[in-house]
Formats: C-alpha cells, sequence, structure tokens
C-alpha cells in the first residue's frame, strides 16, 4: 500500500491537516508508510489517498484509511477502555467538524491568507496553468464543504459564517485544553490515534505564518502549544530542527511585498492603456485644423 499526500512545509510533512493526521499515526504505531508526495499529476482526488497495490483499489478520508490499517493491526488504542474509546470517538468528531473548518477557512477563505499563504503553496506544486485552474477547483471545494456544514440557507454569505466558525472552533480549542491540561498525550502517557488528529491541527495552526483569530485562540492556550510542540520534537524531529517562525514570516512578507508591487504594477499600467485609449488622435486633429481653415 502507498499513500498519496500533499508535500510539506513549515518544518511539517504535509501541510493538510487530513494527510499530516495519517502520516503522523503511522509514526506513532511506529510504521514506515510508504508516502507519493503529490505533484502536479494531481487527479483531483481529495487527499490524503492510500492505494492498496493488492486489489488497485483506494481509500480517502483519515477516518477510512485508519481504519484499514488497525484492520492490518498497526494500531494504537488497544489499551483503551471503552469509555475512553467513546470518548476519543466523540472529540475526533469535534475536531473534524469544527477545528479542521475553521483552518480550512484561514487558509482558503480568508484573502489575505489565500493570496500569500496557500495560493503560493500550490504554484509550487502545479505547473503554469494548472496552478489556478486546480486551486480553484480545490477553493469551491472548500466552500462548498463549509456552507453545507454551517448553513442550509442559499443567501447566507461565507463572510457571514466566518463569525460562526470561529466561535465554533474558540470552544473547540478550550475544551481540548481542559481535557489535556499537564499530560503526556490526551489520555495519560500513551498515544492513540485522537493525538494523531489533534497534533496534525494544532500543529498546522502553530507552524503556518498565517493571521486568523483562530491562531491567537490557539497561542493563548500554552498547554496545547507546548503539546504540539512536544510531539513535533519527538516525531518529527530533523524537520523540528530545520523549521524556523523567522525565516517563514520573512517568506510569507516577501510575498505579500510582491503582490503589492503587482498591484501598483497593474494599476500603473491600466492607467497608461486608459490614457493611451484617451490620448487626442493625429487625424482628428488634422481634420479639425483644415475645418478651421
Amino acid at each position: 500500500m502507498e499513500l498519496q499526500s500533499w508535500k510539506g512545509n513549515w518544518g511539517l510533512p504535509s501541510v493538510d491537516a487530513q494527510s499530516l493526521t495519517v502520516l503522523t499515526y503511522s509514526k506513532m504505531c511506529g510504521y514506515d508508510l510508504p508516502v507519493k508526495f503529490c505533484g502536479g499529476s494531481w487527479n483531483g482526488r481529495v487527499l490524503p489517498v492510500l492505494t492498496l497495490r493488492e486489489t488497485e483499489e483506494y481509500l480517502t478520508t483519515p477516518k477510512n484509511i485508519i481504519e484499514y490499517l488497525v484492520y492490518k493491526d498497526i494500531q494504537l488504542d488497544e489499551h483503551l477502555t471503552t469509555t475512553q474509546a467513546a470518548e476519543v470517538t466523540a472529540l475526533i468528531s469535534l475536531i473534524t467538524n469544527s477545528l479542521y473548518t475553521a483552518l480550512m477557512y484561514s487558509l482558503w477563505v480568508d484573502d489575505y491568507n489565500y493570496q500569500n499563504i496557500t495560493l503560493p503553496f500550490y504554484q509550487s506544486v502545479f505547473k503554469f496553468p494548472y496552478t489556478y485552474i486546480k486551486t480553484a477547483q480545490m477553493s469551491r471545494y472548500v466552500r462548498c464543504m463549509i456552507l453545507a456544514r454551517y448553513t442550509l440557507d442559499d443567501n447566507v454569505s461565507l463572510s457571514d459564517i466566518g463569525e460562526k466558525v470561529y466561535e465554533s472552533s474558540k470552544r473547540c480549542l478550550q475544551i481540548l485544553s481542559t481535557k489535556l491540561d499537564d499530560k503526556m498525550y490526551m489520555l495519560g502517557n500513551l498515544p492513540s490515534q485522537l493525538d494523531a488528529y489533534m497534533f496534525a491541527h494544532l500543529a498546522i495552526i502553530r507552524c503556518c505564518p498565517m493571521k486568523s483569530r483562530l491562531k491567537d485562540e490557539f497561542n493563548k492556550l500554552t498547554n496545547l502549544v507546548e503539546y504540539s510542540i512536544r510531539i513535533h520534537k519527538k516525531y518529527y524531529p530533523k524537520m523540528y530542527r530545520m523549521y524556523s517562525p523567522d525565516d517563514t514570516n520573512k517568506k510569507v512578507l516577501s510575498t505579500e511585498l510582491v503582490h503589492k508591487a503587482a498591484s501598483v504594477g497593474a494599476v500603473l499600467l491600466l492607467s497608461a492603456l486608459f490614457l493611451w485609449y484617451r490620448r487626442p488622435s493625429k487625424l482628428l486633429i488634422n481634420d479639425t485644423r483644415l475645418q478651421q481653415q
């Protein structure tokens, strides 16, 4: 079997929370899962995708992929009681419905983050002109997903939903912080699949140089920040050492300046074209002079 995933950045093996969830789960199990990082040949499937070589079938979503890994006896939750297993299921549902939605909203709907973080990343994945075609497809998918989760009214816009998305994610972070307290993992000294889900989302919030209320709320909860750093160091030590928030922020600032320069350049070009179009015609001037004579 082979996992197809989005490639990494910001000191993480993948920039996608769902892909990172599966990668972290396999790391915590001590299983070396073969990974192929997506390039320009992306076929439109929602990643991550686990391809089963023996049958040529494929599985999508972390839930389905992890269930298959458990079927293959690659599991983390064998030490959990029935009550703990039910709690894990409930908290994973909370993370995927609240935190994941807020993360997608921050990266795909917020214009600043989309222009300076999301779009430049996928420009490095796809070749022109697929950069704009495929990112537009992905953007539509994310927007439809958010609208479907928060409203049935066709007249409600994404900007109206933004407040609900962030309030829901704020409550989710507070619940996770309270549950974690000062423990090593969410349920004690041993990891569970809940930790894989939780780390994947928190790590992207912490490492991604986005500007968002989601990141601001996360930074207020010190035990969640320390938890994310602790797991990052343990399971991805080389990537953690290579990660530099200052360098990442400089790259984003550079991208922002490029966008601003491009915007100014576009305005100047349009102004020049407008003036050229509105210039007096030589033929018209000559015709006017003849009429005056």
